[in-house]
């Protein structure tokens, strides 16, 4: 649906020139909530921008539903952002109008007759939440209610895309959490495309499929989202996923493990049915070693569970090292943290 190949964009200044992006590629698929992340000044508002071209890409090619955006004159790009919806950190609402005008303004804009218009803004107002708050202005409105007439607004001409940027960061928890549960339906009842950037790992792990996360204007790392939660590569993308998930080891069981002079320390990670599996259980007794938790959780991905154990394995070092192995062979992620013996 989405496909940017070596994306760069520079501004020229007094000051020199500042590169905004640099060669990124990318590829969200159709029906996909695709999350981009990364700390302020990354590029990462300049990149959504480029996607409907209200920032001119210096070089690069962005596809969406197989247009080249970057090929088309100014009437035909006009025409192509009709089927490009965006949402905003601010919601960028008309004062002077009335909710129903604000989300009227697109389809006016685009000739539609009144009566489309009034069955349209109806329609819309009833998918958002907001049928009741018609001819309220926006002055009058809480910062979610604002938010849901500027969703239903991006989805007044039928986009086949829609661009969030940062569209929950002005807003508190519990708002943030209807929003997001908001874009999910809409996401799944109009099968819509969406490219959302955020600077909240919360809001990656409760909505997106897929997830890259942006540093200095490159694509440090992407992928899945539970599989960047569950191993991520990068520094800053660990920085990012530590915001919500311990996955460090604490220090007390780090100071631990320094005293230790037997055993193996290992930490294994369980994801999605492999959490219901009682591998320790089955450890101790199979193979006959004594095993010590030292340190554990347990959180959800969306609809993924995944955890995380820190255990002390004491036995013969033969026995330690067939326990191991035999954690492997269930699927699960294992990482020796200590091996004395």
């Amino acid at each position: 649906m989405i496909e940017i190949k070596d994306l760069t964009k520079v501004y020229h200044s007094n000051a020199g020139d500042v590169k905004a992006l640099d060669s990124v590629s990318l590829r969200v698929r159709k029906g996909e909530i695709y999350g981009i992340i990364g700390f302020s000044g990354a590029g990462k508002s300049t990149l959504i921008r480029c996607v409907n071209m209200l920032e001119k890409p210096t070089s690069g090619s962005i596809k969406v539903n197989s247009q080249e955006m970057t090929e088309l004159s100014e009437t035909q790009l006009r025409s192509s952002r009709q089927k490009i919806g965006m949402i905003f950190q601010h919601f960028n609402l008309l004062s002077s109008r009335t909710v129903f005008e604000n989300i009227a303004f697109p389809l006016e804009i685009s000739g539609v007759n009144n009566q489309e218009i009034q069955a349209k803004v109806t329609k819309l107002l009833d998918l958002v939440g907001l049928a009741d708050k018609a001819n309220a202005y926006p002055s009058q409105l809480s910062g979610g209610q604002k938010q849901r007439v500027g969703i239903a607004r991006a989805l007044a001409n039928d986009p086949i895309v829609l661009l969030c940027d940062e569209a929950t960061s002005a807003l508190d928890p519990a708002t943030t959490s209807s929003i997001l549960e908001l874009l999910k339906d809409i996401n799944r009842q109009l099968d819509l495309t969406i490219l959302m950037i955020t600077h909240e790992m919360k809001v990656i792990s409760e909505i997106c499929d897929s997830v890259a996360v942006i540093e200095k204007g490159k694509i440090i790392e992407e992928g899945l989202v539970i599989d960047v939660f569950t191993q991520p590569q990068h520094p800053t993308t660990r920085r990012f996923v530590q915001t919500i998930i311990n996955t460090d080891v604490p220090e007390k069981i780090k100071q631990r493990l320094l005293q230790k002079d037997e055993g193996q320390i290992i930490r294994i990670s369980f994801i999605g049915d492999s959490t219901d599996e009682p591998v320790i259980s089955t450890l101790a007794k199979q193979y006959d070693v004594d095993v010590n938790i030292l340190y554990g959780n347990i959180d959800q991905i969306q609809d993924t569970p995944f955890g995380m154990l820190i255990i002390e394995c004491l036995g013969p070092k033969v026995n330690c090292e067939k326990a191991v192995e035999y954690l492997r062979r269930q699927g699960l992620r294992i990482e020796v943290l200590k091996n004395v013996q």
